[in-house]
């Protein structure tokens, strides 16, 4: 007997316009809310090096939502030494597949998904609950691709936002993002990372440095932090330090923040994790309880927040009919 396999295609091209910050954001509160009431289930996961030196990587990350039945994998690469002219991840695909028959569905081109689901998700969702709530300045560390998203998703998301200040080692990839938000807030460009940072509320680490580029005596009372890249660009001081550190997620971040091998030099410990995101909106543990506490967030993402945004675009796909219905059988 002959089961037909038909998997819808969708680009990246079409996933940019079927997916908006608001759907981000809603999306990712749901799959943290669900975490914390234990109905995500995500294997650990080791990475697939390419290198002794262990700067180019792929990974498998599965990931199951047992509440909504979203089951798949995302195949994600992360090529810190490459080719010039290529960004450091790129060409990255989810697979979306029925949790009741195990058939796939959808395939996506995923590398704007992890880009939203990033900065514009998890790292606006984690500053929602764990900044002040008045925030109004924001240092962005880090100018490529995920600075837009997680500035158009902090815009959204505090409307008291008004001072920007951005700092990236190429001119050019600060002047772009200048440029894409300067009728919304005022932006200043910046020649090192502490003029960026010493007085922002709100601070989005977003480079793909090896080395600390951010110390913590640079953080003002009340700051928020969101270390996108762990401490590979942060001052690991900052967990200890910080009155608060928060985790993505304890059982994927443990793993690969905490005790993952490359973490070791750091010296990283669980006992001074004060929480998850899951547990934040859960109430099981509290975010920010006044304005004076330096907090520091830290995760590096998980499949089920992108099983979740691909089912919003597979979704819309369909309603729309675009991408391309192939049959596999």
């Amino acid at each position: 007997m002959a089961i037909p396999i038909q998997i819808r295609l969708i680009s990246k091209r079409e996933v940019e316009k079927l997916l908006s910050v608001k759907d981000t954001i809603e999306a990712v509160e749901r799959v943290f809310y669900q975490l914390g009431m234990g109905r995500i289930y995500h294997p650990v996961h080791a990475p697939m090096w390419m290198d002794a030196d262990h700067n180019n990587m792929f990974l498998a990350s599965p990931a199951y939502n047992m509440e909504s039945g979203d089951a798949g994998v995302k195949w994600v690469n992360l090529f810190s030494k490459h080719a010039p002219e290529l960004p450091a991840s790129y060409g990255n695909l989810l697979i979306l597949s029925h949790s009741d028959n195990a058939q796939p569905y959808a395939i996506i081109e995923a590398t704007p998904v992890t880009t939203m689901r990033t900065a514009g998700g998890h790292g606006a969702v984690a500053a929602k609950y764990l900044a002040k709530k008045e925030s109004e300045s924001l240092a962005v560390i880090g100018c490529g691709e995920q600075a837009k998203a997680g500035i158009q998703a902090l815009l959204y998301l505090f409307p008291s936002l008004m001072d920007i200040k951005l700092f990236d080692i190429s001119q050019a990839s600060m002047n772009a993002v200048s440029q894409l938000f300067s009728e919304k807030a005022k932006i200043q460009c910046c020649s090192d990372a502490q003029s960026a940072v010493e007085n922002a509320d709100i601070v989005f680490m977003l480079t793909t440095a090896q080395k600390p580029i951010v110390q913590f005596e640079w953080l003002k009372k009340g700051a928020f932090v969101s270390g996108l890249y762990s401490f590979n660009d942060l001052d690991s001081e900052s967990s200890r330090k910080a009155d608060k550190w928060y985790l993505g997620s304890r059982e994927v971040d443990g793993h690969n923040i905490i005790d993952f091998p490359t973490m070791q030099k750091y010296s990283l410990s669980h006992k001074d994790v004060f929480g998850d995101m899951g547990e934040v909106l859960t109430g099981k543990c509290p975010g920010r309880e006044n304005d004076n506490e330096i907090i520091v967030y830290t995760h590096m993402g998980m499949a089920a927040l992108d099983l979740a945004l691909g089912k919003i675009i597979y979704q819309r796909a369909v309603e729309d009919n675009c991408g391309l219905v192939y049959d596999f059988s």
